[in-house]
């Protein structure tokens, strides 16, 4: 009996929890209202700017990048960063490895880039690529 009791005031006490964190979380009377009325819009503008330069945008980028680097790399150790054969020899090892691990990066870096710039100017096309503005 006394579990059943327990597990309602735990229930109840989050629920209460739940209703009042965002009401605090707000603090109406430091933010001006501008802010309070975009807010769901850049949120909105955030989450699919993150998602998309996460999941497209980022990894492409950085992919792309990460195999040239890695080629460069075992180029390098293997005499000749220019050569042909060198190169061609670098393709699988550093290559491939560049680009997984790009790829990978890329979706961390691409999440948070378009998240930021989401959020500064909400579907901008810079919160759906993750080149540098100029």
């Amino acid at each position: 009996m006394t579990n059943k009791i327990l597990g309602q005031v735990l229930l109840s006490a989050a629920l209460l929890v739940s209703a009042v964190a965002p009401a605090m979380a707000l603090d109406y009377e430091a933010k001006p209202v501008n802010w309070v009325l975009q807010a769901p819009f850049r949120t909105v503008g955030a989450v699919s700017g993150g998602v998309f330069s996460g999941v497209v945008s980022g990894p492409i980028h950085h992919s792309y990048h990460g195999f040239l680097k890695g080629e460069n790399h075992v180029a390098g150790k293997f005499g000749d960063e220019k050569g042909w054969g060198q190169r061609v020899a670098a393709v699988p090892i550093g290559g491939a490895t560049g680009l997984v691990v790009g790829g990978a990066y890329g979706v961390h870096k691409g999440f948070w880039h378009g998240w930021k710039k989401g959020w500064e100017h909400p579907f901008s096309r810079w919160s759906f690529i993750t080149m540098e503005e100029k």
